[in-house]
């Protein structure tokens, strides 16, 4: 796939996931169980964490890091479908998850950020991570959304949202499962491990387009 100049990332230092797994939570999120994470399971998150960071260093477009991913957090967590969605104002919109159904991406796109909007708007909207071990009787789930997910074929979703070092939410990343799941102490340092290199992509993407834009505004005003 070729990538325009506009959407290419800039190299950036590699980071560890074992790091990102001991990142402390929000006052008010769920709490984490300790890491139980077997070594297998670390070095297979090693081996994505380096992948995603190769691609942002060859200049991948922000669609195929996610992409990219979403598709190593797939494989390594079967059954989960994962997905990213980014802000824009108030509201969502579907970025990466190759396994999600194209008809469910659509649906929302673009989705209403908000306390009762689905685990992925109720996490852009509290900046907190959140967990619905069973979709067909959670609160935060409007009965549209509700059917609309469950016959796509998902029954628990857990959110994290993605939020820059100036506190700004970038969007969320979610993990859905096929049955009712409560997460493990794995599961946690799973989500936070990818919300992490998540938001360092979309970080050095939204650089890279502000970078892009002061050289255009300089250009102009010297003609």
């Amino acid at each position: 796939m070729k990538t325009s100049p506009e959407s290419r990332l800039n190299p950036i230092p590699e980071v560890n996931l074992s790091d990102a797994a001991s990142v402390a939570q929000s006052p008010g999120s769920q709490s984490t169980p300790a890491n139980t994470t077997s070594p297998p399971q670390a070095e297979s998150l090693l081996t994505a964490e380096k992948r995603t960071l190769e691609m942002i260093a060859n200049g991948a477009s922000l669609a195929e890091v996610l992409n990219d991913l979403c598709t190593a957090i797939d494989a390594h967590a079967p059954p989960v479908t994962s997905m990213v969605c980014l802000v824009s104002g108030e509201l969502l919109s579907p970025c990466a998850g190759p396994r999600v159904p194209a008809a469910f991406k659509a649906a929302i796109t673009p989705w209403r950020i908000g306390p009762d909007r689905t685990s992925c708007g109720a996490a852009a909207y509290t900046k907190q991570r959140v967990i619905v071990p069973d979709i067909s009787n959670d609160a935060r789930w409007p009965d549209d959304a509700r059917d609309l997910t469950l016959r796509h074929g998902f029954a628990a979703a857990w959110s994290e949202p993605l939020i820059s070092k100036d506190g700004e939410v970038l969007g969320t990343f979610a993990m859905y499962y096929p049955d009712p799941r409560t997460p493990q102490s794995s599961d946690f340092e799973l989500i936070t491990a990818a919300s992490r290199i998540a938001r360092i992509a979309i970080e050095r993407e939204q650089s890279h387009v502000a970078l892009e834009k002061a050289l255009v505004e300089i250009r102009n005003s010297e003609d």
